[in-house]
Protein backbone atom coordinates (compact mmCIF):
# COMPACT_ATOMS: atom_id res chain seq x y z
CA UNK A 1 0.00 0.00 0.00
CA UNK A 2 1.34 3.39 -1.00
CA UNK A 3 1.32 6.17 1.58
CA UNK A 4 1.77 9.87 0.82
CA UNK A 5 4.24 12.15 2.57
CA UNK A 6 2.96 15.71 2.83
CA UNK A 7 4.98 17.12 5.73
CA UNK A 8 7.87 16.56 8.14
CA UNK A 9 5.67 14.52 10.51
CA UNK A 10 4.84 12.03 7.75
CA UNK A 11 8.51 11.92 6.78
CA UNK A 12 9.56 11.19 10.37
CA UNK A 13 7.12 8.28 10.58
CA UNK A 14 8.41 6.87 7.29
CA UNK A 15 12.05 7.07 8.32
CA UNK A 16 11.38 5.45 11.71
CA UNK A 17 10.44 2.17 10.02
CA UNK A 18 13.09 -0.55 9.52
CA UNK A 19 12.79 -0.49 5.71
CA UNK A 20 11.29 2.32 3.64
CA UNK A 21 11.07 3.20 -0.03
CA UNK A 22 10.40 6.87 -0.81
CA UNK A 23 9.33 7.54 -4.38
CA UNK A 24 9.60 11.12 -5.63
CA UNK A 25 7.47 12.13 -8.59
CA UNK A 26 6.02 15.13 -10.35
CA UNK A 27 2.60 15.69 -11.90
CA UNK A 28 4.25 16.57 -15.22
CA UNK A 29 6.25 13.32 -15.36
CA UNK A 30 4.65 10.61 -17.49
CA UNK A 31 7.27 8.00 -16.61
CA UNK A 32 6.55 8.58 -12.91
CA UNK A 33 2.96 7.41 -13.29
CA UNK A 34 4.05 4.22 -15.09
CA UNK A 35 6.94 3.39 -12.75
CA UNK A 36 5.06 3.56 -9.44
CA UNK A 37 2.79 0.50 -10.02
CA UNK A 38 5.81 -1.52 -11.15
CA UNK A 39 7.76 -0.61 -7.99
CA UNK A 40 4.68 -1.32 -5.92
CA UNK A 41 4.43 -4.80 -7.44
CA UNK A 42 8.13 -5.60 -6.87
CA UNK A 43 8.21 -4.31 -3.31
CA UNK A 44 4.88 -5.91 -2.38
CA UNK A 45 5.91 -9.27 -3.81
CA UNK A 46 9.59 -9.50 -2.92
CA UNK A 47 10.07 -7.08 -0.01
CA UNK A 48 6.77 -7.28 1.92
CA UNK A 49 8.12 -5.68 5.12
CA UNK A 50 9.09 -2.50 3.23
CA UNK A 51 6.53 0.29 2.87
CA UNK A 52 6.34 2.65 -0.10
CA UNK A 53 5.88 6.36 0.44
CA UNK A 54 5.31 8.91 -2.29
CA UNK A 55 6.44 12.54 -2.31
CA UNK A 56 4.88 14.67 -5.03
CA UNK A 57 7.22 17.53 -5.91
CA UNK A 58 4.29 19.82 -6.65
CA UNK A 59 2.80 19.31 -3.17
CA UNK A 60 5.98 19.03 -1.07
CA UNK A 61 8.92 20.81 -2.74
CA UNK A 62 10.65 21.35 0.61
CA UNK A 63 10.95 17.58 1.18
CA UNK A 64 12.43 17.15 -2.30
CA UNK A 65 14.94 19.88 -1.49
CA UNK A 66 15.82 18.27 1.83
CA UNK A 67 16.95 15.12 -0.03
CA UNK A 68 18.41 17.02 -3.02
CA UNK A 69 15.92 15.42 -5.40
CA UNK A 70 15.56 17.56 -8.52
CA UNK A 71 14.90 14.94 -11.21
CA UNK A 72 11.99 12.53 -11.48
CA UNK A 73 11.28 9.76 -10.91
CA UNK A 74 13.65 9.18 -8.01
CA UNK A 75 13.47 6.37 -5.47
CA UNK A 76 15.36 6.39 -2.18
CA UNK A 77 15.65 3.25 -0.07
CA UNK A 78 16.24 3.59 3.66
CA UNK A 79 17.22 0.81 6.05
CA UNK A 80 16.93 1.74 9.72
CA UNK A 81 16.62 5.43 8.81
CA UNK A 82 19.79 5.57 6.68
CA UNK A 83 19.78 6.07 2.93
CA UNK A 84 21.09 2.89 1.29
CA UNK A 85 20.12 3.34 -2.35
CA UNK A 86 19.30 6.23 -4.67
CA UNK A 87 18.09 5.68 -8.21
CA UNK A 88 16.91 8.49 -10.44
CA UNK A 89 15.51 9.12 -13.90
CA UNK A 90 16.43 5.84 -15.66
CA UNK A 91 15.51 3.28 -13.01
CA UNK A 92 16.48 -0.26 -13.95
CA UNK A 93 14.08 -2.53 -12.07
CA UNK A 94 16.35 -5.58 -12.26
CA UNK A 95 19.20 -3.59 -10.69
CA UNK A 96 16.77 -2.22 -8.11
CA UNK A 97 15.70 -5.77 -7.14
CA UNK A 98 19.27 -7.01 -6.88
CA UNK A 99 20.54 -4.01 -4.92
CA UNK A 100 17.71 -4.05 -2.38
CA UNK A 101 17.58 -7.82 -1.84
CA UNK A 102 20.87 -8.20 0.03
CA UNK A 103 20.41 -5.55 2.76
CA UNK A 104 16.73 -6.51 3.02
CA UNK A 105 17.58 -10.17 3.63
CA UNK A 106 20.26 -9.24 6.18
CA UNK A 107 17.78 -7.07 8.09
CA UNK A 108 14.78 -9.41 8.03
CA UNK A 109 16.10 -12.99 7.65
Amino acid sequence: MVKIILNETDLGKALSEPATAIYFNSQACGVCHVMLPQLEQIIGGEFPKMNIYVVNANDSPEICGKFSVFTFPTVLIFFEGKESLRMARNINLATFRQTVSRPYSILFD
